[in-house]
C-alpha cells in the first residue's frame, strides 16, 4: 500500500490472516496488494485502529509488557523510554525498552514511534526520518505532545 502523501509503502507480511510483520519503506515492495496494508495506511492517516490478528508468539514477556505500555500512548502524544520502563514495572530498564522497541515486529500497530529519548527524538527501527514524519502526521490529526 503506497501512501503518496507520505512517500511511504506499508508492507504487511501475513499468513492465513495473521500478521507476521509490518514494515514501512520508501522503496516499492515486490509484494501484491494487501487489504491489511490498506487498513493500516488509513490508520496512519488518522483513521481507526484496525483490528488485526498480530502474531506475538516470538515476543518475550518483557517485550509484551513494553508493547502493552506503548499501546496506551495516545495518538499525537509521546512518552520517554524511561516513562515506558516505569509503566511496565521496570523503572531502571530504559535501555532495554529501546532494545525491545527495535525488535517490534508491528510498527504503527504497536506505535513505538511515539517513544522518545529524554534528551531528543531517540531511535526508530524504520528510520528517524520516518519517525519524525509519523509524529508530524499525528500532530496534524489533532494530537498533542506530552513532553
Amino acid at each position: 500500500m503506497y501512501l503518496d502523501d507520505l512517500d511511504l509503502y506499508v508492507i504487511v507480511e501475513e499468513s492465513a490472516g495473521t500478521v507476521k510483520r509490518i514494515r514501512l519503506s520508501r522503496r516499492a515492495p515486490e509484494l501484491k496488494f494487501s487489504e491489511m496494508a490498506a487498513r493500516i495506511g488509513e490508520h496512519i492517516r488518522g483513521g481507526p485502529r484496525p483490528d488485526l490478528d498480530l502474531d506475538m508468539s516470538r515476543c518475550t514477556d518483557f517485550q509484551m509488557a513494553i508493547y502493552s505500555a506503548v499501546l496506551n500512548i495516545p495518538r499525537g502524544s509521546t512518552a520517554t523510554y524511561s516513562d515506558i520502563a516505569r509503566i511496565a514495572g521496570r523503572p531502571r530498564a530504559a535501555r532495554a525498552v529501546g532494545a525491545a522497541l527495535r525488535m517490534n515486529p508491528f510498527p504503527i500497530m504497536i506505535p513505538c514511534h511515539r517513544v522518545v529519548a529524554s534528551n531528543g527524538i531517540g531511535g526508530y527501527s524504520q528510520g528517524i526520518d520516518i519517525k519524525l514524519q509519523l509524529l508530524e502526521v499525528e500532530r496534524n490529526c489533532g494530537g498533542r505532545y506530552l513532553r
